[in-house]
């Protein structure tokens, strides 16, 4: 077992420690208690992807009479656009740190959930007797159908929160990658230990949450700048 994958089974194990210790000793919270560190964790870079996505939407008008304007020239354009980017300091690719980041920690968390519930590979401070969560009986076997249909539903409103009207406006691509990428993560969501599904669901819940916050402080600090 990996570096990353030893933390996450020891951090998963320090979670469940909690529920015991106050008495409802569950693998199952102890993921949901897992994601909303991670969550947390991750936090700074949401709001930095947030912030960048805002700035990229207001240059969005500049960029498409740029684009109109030197249509005959797609390389003077690509340049005037790139410096209207570094003039307002924007980066088109900073949001997607979220996910690179979030990447090697659902490769490790697969693995190590492999392991983790595995009654010959578990490690021994592992307590299968609490292995079951709601209708699942065991978090490292996969849930086929009502998990995935969870994780699907979960996945779309978190893009659709994350996406404003103008965005799916602008770019019609975005909408394409609204529909079609929750139902192939809850497609795949099949075969995944039902403690992966539970973790990439929970990330979206608390995502959403995480989202209507951020575009409610930004609101009123809109609010307060146009007084």
């Amino acid at each position: 077992m990996g570096t990353l994958e030893r933390f996450i089974s020891q951090s998963i194990q320090f979670f469940y420690e909690i529920t015991l210790s106050l008495g409802f000793p569950s693998y199952g919270i102890g993921i949901i208690l897992f994601t909303i560190a991670i969550k947390l964790v991750l936090m700074p870079l949401t709001v930095k992807q947030v912030r960048a996505m805002r700035v990229m939407q207001e240059l969005q008008p500049e960029v498409q009479e740029i684009q109109k304007k030197h249509k005959s020239n797609p390389q003077k354009s690509q340049q005037m656009i790139m410096d209207l980017y570094k003039k307002h300091n924007a980066n088109p690719f900073s949001g997607c740190w979220p996910i690179l980041v979030q990447m090697p920690i659902l490769f490790a968390l697969f693995k190590a959930l492999r392991v983790f519930f595995d009654p010959e590979l578990a490690p021994e401070y592992v307590n299968l007797a609490h292995a079951g969560f709601l209708w699942v009986p065991n978090l490292g076997m996969p849930d086929p159908y009502i998990l995935p249909v969870m994780v699907a539903l979960g996945t779309f409103l978190q893009q659709k929160v994350t996406m404003s009207a103008a965005t799916l406006e602008q770019n019609p691509s975005q909408k394409v990658l609204l529909y079609f990428m929750p139902l192939f993560i809850g497609w795949i969501s099949r075969t995944f230990p039902a403690a992966l599904a539970l973790y990439w669901l929970m990330y979206s819940v608390v995502g959403i949450f995480e989202q209507l916050l951020l575009k409610r402080s930004a609101a009123k600090k809109e609010a307060v700048g146009s007084k």
